[in-house]
């Protein structure tokens, strides 16, 4: 005799076993465990690569930004006692002299008595030397025009006070006086690599 039942118990003879009894063709068992921890791993080495690639991008961008201290335009290479100063090298002289004595020690280091280029130098100038007066290279010989220690003429970018022939920088810009009194001095030459 035949009844349904038989044969859906027949058919699920058919069907068979894992080891944990269940009935489902081609999984072993624990197939779902492994699946879940194959997938962890495959993330865990996926985020451990991406994190190693950018530590190296980042020490690999640091090494090519960073520049040898000769190719720094901004820092100066100035001799002991010298400040540098934007391609420059002053000595601020703590002695005292007249301007031709001055200008002899300057060019004894390989300076000239310091030209003011413009307001950041001269402001510079003014912070740094303090309240003590420094002779400057600006010269003029009676009844002719200021004139620069490299002979070029001043063109007129600042005022000088006073009425000698020598200039000095006081506390608020730049003066001047008969070239035997003796102040201090402000020496100046390029940095050792500017151009």
């Amino acid at each position: 005799m035949y009844n349904g039942l038989d044969t859906c118990k027949e058919q699920q003879l058919d069907m068979p076993l894992n080891s944990n009894g269940d009935q489902e063709r081609g999984k072993d068992p624990g197939y779902g465990f492994r699946k879940t921890r194959a997938l962890k791993m495959i993330a865990t080495v996926t985020v451990t690569v991406l994190i190693l690639g950018l530590i190296t991008t980042t020490a690999a961008l640091a090494v090519r930004t960073a520049k040898p201290c000769l190719d720094c335009e901004d820092v100066p290479s100035c001799p002991d006692g010298w400040v540098g100063y934007r391609r420059q090298c002053y000595f601020f002289s703590e002695d005292e002299r007249n301007w031709t004595a001055s200008r002899s020690y300057c060019s004894s280091q390989g300076a000239s008595l310091a030209g003011i280029d413009g307001g950041l130098e001269m402001m510079f100038l003014l912070r740094y030397k303090g309240s003590v007066y420094h002779w400057i290279g600006l010269r003029r010989e009676p009844s002719q025009s200021w004139k620069w220690p490299n002979g070029t003429e001043f063109d007129n970018r600042f005022e000088v006070r006073g009425g000698g022939d020598c200039a000095y920088l006081n506390d608020i810009g730049v003066s001047s006086s008969n070239c035997e009194t003796e102040k201090n001095w402000i020496c100046a030459k390029p940095d050792r690599f500017g151009k």
